[in-house]
């Protein structure tokens, strides 16, 4: 009996360790995002406690760093499926690093608004 699958080790097939790394990738870089997004969203509340800046400029780095955040929280899913969908490996990644530097500069251009 012929199996139509191919094989792990060829260059379509799914390995079972590069399944597992890449959902445990996947897993701990949205727990991590999900951690260090409350702390952000703590910080940015916090930002404004003597109310010397505007509400619109608060609420401008409050969403500006939220959006940010979701943005480097979504770039480790294509990471994650990197790990495992060879053929799709250098798509993802450039997905992956568009939406981390994406994200990571929402960040920066909003704490600096805030203060500058």
């Amino acid at each position: 009996m012929k199996s139509d699958a191919a094989p792990s080790g060829s260059k379509t097939g799914l390995s079972l360790w590069g399944l597992v790394l890449g959902l445990l990738f996947i897993a701990l870089w949205l727990g991590g995002a999900f951690f260090l997004g409350t702390l952000k969203l703590m910080a940015s509340v916090m930002a404004n406690d003597s109310g010397a800046a505007s509400t619109d400029s608060h609420m401008t780095l409050i969403g500006g760093v939220m959006g940010g955040q979701v943005l480097t929280a979504l770039a480790g899913i294509p990471a994650g499926l990197a790990f495992f969908l060879r053929t799709w490996r250098k798509r993802l990644l450039w997905i992956f690093a568009l939406l981390l530097v994406l994200g990571l500069s929402l960040q920066i251009l909003s704490f600096t608004s805030f203060f500058a």
